[in-house]
């Protein structure tokens, strides 16, 4: 008897979890990184926050709303534990030591654009030491390019490194030559002056100006959870774990592949870029 009824309280239990409400969970994500995660009316947008949804709906314990931000308020959100979870970050755990990252969800290739005119001039495929008494363009709250020789010529100012909100911003910088290379991914930059075209920022022959140099690395992007304040998302460990298993999943039935094959099937028609010495 007693059997039966430890049987049936158990059952009971799993009874009222599978019927208990989604637990509910906000994540922030880029708000200015198209095509990989942007705003669009106040909605989420991109290829990150396709992939992640698709592997919320494998989570049905939890309901996920999705808030768009400026990069570098999202990450000062995740630095305080005032939020829960970032996407897409690229791993840095020195840099960022309260941060938590999920698996790998994307490969991103890191290259060099140059201004007008400066292309011919130096062999940029030497990286870093031909970038020597250059201004280097990058996004805020982008950590800086991860190779020891560069960031020591940054911090001895052999380098002119920058800062500018986004795509955008430093599209114009370069173009209007305030500075000589922006560093980002290609991908990126390359629908950036797609909407620039389409916007009437810039014309063609304008865009085309710009020089396509070499690839510098490969980067992935990644789920990035704060490591503080963790008693305020008790949900913390499960909601890893079930990510995690539920991201692999999606990578094996090919909805991934799938994915990236629509958005890179996108990719601007732009004239061809130069290619630097």
């Amino acid at each position: 008897m007693r059997m039966l009824l430890r049987l049936a309280f158990a059952c009971a239990l799993l009874l009222g979890r599978a019927e208990a409400d989604p637990i509910e969970v906000t994540i922030l994500c880029d708000s200015g990184y198209p095509p990989y995660s942007y705003e669009e009316n106040g909605e989420a947008r991109g290829l990150y926050t396709d992939i992640l949804r698709s592997v919320f709906k494998r989570m049905p314990e939890y309901h996920v709303s999705i808030r768009p931000l400026p990069w570098p308020r999202g990450l000062a959100e995740i630095a305080k534990g005032s939020a829960f979870a970032l996407y897409p970050p690229y791993y840095r755990p020195e840099e960022r030591p309260w941060m938590e990252y999920s698996r790998p969800i994307l490969e991103e290739r890191l290259a060099v654009f140059i201004r007008p005119g400066l292309a011919g001039k130096r062999h940029f495929e030497d990286f870093p030491r031909a970038y020597a008494g250059l201004r280097v363009g990058l996004n805020s709250g982008f950590v800086t390019v991860d190779d020891v020789r560069y960031r020591d010529m940054v911090e001895s100012g052999v380098i002119d490194q920058s800062y500018a909100r986004d795509n955008r911003t430093n599209l114009l910088k370069l173009l209007h030559q305030r500075t000589d290379v922006y560093i980002n991914d290609r991908l990126s930059i390359l629908w950036e002056l797609q909407r620039m075209v389409r916007d009437g920022s810039l014309n063609h022959d304008e865009a085309s100006r710009l020089v396509e140099g070499p690839t510098l690395s490969t980067e992935h992007g990644h789920l990035g959870f704060s490591r503080l304040n963790t008693e305020a998302y008790p949900y913390r460990a499960d909601f890893i774990q079930h990510f995690n298993t539920a991201l692999g999943e999606v990578m094996d039935d090919g909805t991934v592949a799938r994915l990236v094959r629509e958005y890179s099937a996108l990719e601007p028609e732009l004239p061809t870029p130069g290619r630097g010495h």
